[in-house]
């Protein structure tokens, strides 16, 4: 017989009845507020504690608590995701109502990381089991959960920690994920000495802060004691582009932008700001018109573009202010390959100079339903089928360029969310620089939630992170991850970011996601056969 059948705390009325339910509730509730709008960060040791003391204390079936962890993940999404709703009013035209019901779709849809997190948590549950040992069990299968289960934006419990470097630091051990579940065997700590009111787990859970912590000092104190191998500057330019601007079909509307960051970073030069830097950073798609293939490029075939007249001009005036300009221009532009515009299109970096253009990147990892609708491979006839969404094609060269005096990785938006991706690319690169375009997202938090979901690849990754924004947060960390400076959101702004190159390393650099696989495939088996084993048990 279950365990929970004889538990004489569970109930079919009264406050036993309501219990679940609300202890998902209220951890959903606890997952959003740690998050940004609210930022209340110390949660993270927190938050899944209600969920977990329901599992431990009633031991319910695994169906019921896949039920509850859904409750807990369809509120958190739902709250951190809420800002969707704006995104496709403003971008796709789609009423409030049917936004709302996208925002819930989608949080039903992602909350199967809570839900088969609980239900794993019900499955194993033992009373007999160890508080340390419970505690590891919790963390791998939140660790498991992250890591396997599908997302559409890749963002994790230990992200919530992003202005906390001190507790960052393990992430450059497995990740981030390895935050996530440091954190929740903490919670689990503190859930047993709650329960079986014992000082024991409580300082278990100490100590295990103890060495996080000591840890965290320990590497940040060799990223401060790193010999410096030189240093990269860069001047970032935020023009705060409206949505009118961007929804614009009139030119001289678009190339308001381009006349903004044109004064921004002229206006910066005129102040000393440019001096002995590598390199001025305009952000994601801030040339506001489509960059084509042209005779106005040295070299390019003599055959008339379909390119408007207004395109072809914006192309020459940018080129022709980079030539006045003391260093080059890394810039995010949308551009074509072909002169009549038959290909699917690029969301790209340039780097622009005194001779032209000098480097180009194509963004790899595209959006789903923002830069190509998935299914149009196999049904041409639905692109186009929502407004606002692209359909551009993925790159395939690196995004690794010499820029001034240092060796850089660019990446663009979506991009960083990726911590293997950038592991794999960043070869030699001294630091990462990101071009993004929050406009889309609408009014805060997003911009920070989208800066804390791509700052951790410094610390993973022990490179300095350089972020250029359209609307903010423009910002950049050291190796550490702690952000040196940043933008505020919804006005114009130039920052210059200064950091210091070093040759620094990380285990995630070397063995990668490696130990998560082995996590993974550790538990199929085991759950594999603990399955096979109740399965063999006599019944009476």
């Amino acid at each position: 017989m279950h365990a929970a059948a004889t538990n004489p705390t569970r109930s079919i009325t009264g406050i036993g009845a309501w219990r679940p339910w609300l202890s998902g509730l209220a951890s959903g509730l606890l997952l959003w507020a740690m998050y940004p709008l609210l930022g209340l960060w110390p949660l993270v040791w927190l938050s899944y504690a209600p969920l977990l003391a329901w599992i431990e204390r009633d031991r319910p079936r695994p169906r019921q608590a896949l039920l509850v962890g859904w409750v807990v993940g369809t509120v958190l999404h739902a709250g951190v995701f809420s800002f969707l709703a704006f995104t496709l009013r403003e971008m796709s035209g789609m009423p409030d109502a049917v936004g709302w019901l996208v925002v819930l779709g989608h949080a039903v849809g992602v909350g199967l990381h809570q839900a088969v997190f609980a239900a794993l948590l019900a499955a194993t549950v033992e009373p007999r089991r160890g508080a340390v040992l419970r505690a590891a069990q919790t963390g791998i299968l939140l660790a498991v959960c992250e890591f396997a289960l599908p997302w559409l934006f890749r963002w994790y419990l230990g992200n919530a920690l992003f202005r906390q470097p001190l507790w960052l630091q393990l992430a450059d051990v497995v990740g981030v994920i390895g935050v996530s579940a440091a954190a929740v065997a903490v919670t689990a700590l503190l859930v047993r000495a709650w329960l079986d009111r014992s000082w024991r787990p409580l300082l278990a859970a100490v100590i295990l802060l103890g060495v996080w912590s000591g840890y965290g000092a320990w590497r940040m104190s060799q990223v401060d004691a790193a010999p410096a191998t030189g240093r990269f500057a860069a001047v970032l330019v935020q023009h705060n582009a409206t949505l009118d601007e961007k929804r614009a079909q009139v030119a001289g509307k678009r190339l308001a932008m381009l006349d903004r960051l044109e004064q921004l970073t002229t206006q910066a030069e005129r102040d000393g700001r440019l001096r002995n830097v590598d390199a001025v950073i305009w952000p994601e798609g801030a040339y506001p018109l489509f960059w084509v293939a042209d005779d106005v490029t040295p070299g390019a075939p003599k055959v008339p573009s379909k390119a408007s007249k207004a395109a072809l001009q914006g192309k020459a005036r940018l080129l022709e202010f980079v030539r006045q300009l003391p260093v080059p221009l890394l810039t995010g532009a949308l551009r074509h390959d072909d002169l009549l515009f038959r290909d699917s299109g690029h969301n790209s970096a340039l780097l622009l100079d005194s001779s032209g253009q000098r480097w180009l990147y194509d963004k790899r990892i595209l959006l789903a339903f923002g830069e190509y609708l998935p299914g149009t491979a196999l049904f041409p006839q639905l692109k186009g089928a929502i407004e606002g969404i692209s359909e551009f094609a993925p790159g395939a060269i690196s995004g690794l360029v010499q820029l001034g005096r240092a060796r850089v990785l660019v990446n663009i938006c979506y991009e960083a969310l990726f911590a293997a991706f950038l592991r794999d690319e960043v070869g030699d690169a001294q630091v990462l620089i990101n071009l993004t375009n929050d406009l889309w997202f609408g009014p805060p938090p997003s911009g920070e939630l989208h800066l804390m979901v791509q700052m951790v690849r410094a610390i993973e990754l022990r490179r300095p992170f350089v972020r250029s924004t359209v609307t903010g947060i423009s910002a950049y960390t050291d190796a550490a991850g702690r952000i040196l400076g940043e933008t505020p959101v919804g006005q114009t702004a130039v920052l210059r970011a200064d950091v210091k190159l070093a040759e620094l390393g990380s285990p995630y650099r070397f063995w990668g996601d490696a130990p998560l696989w082995l996590a993974t495939v550790g538990c199929v088996l085991w759950l594999g056969w603990r399955w096979r084993r109740r399965v063999a048990m006599p019944t009476d």
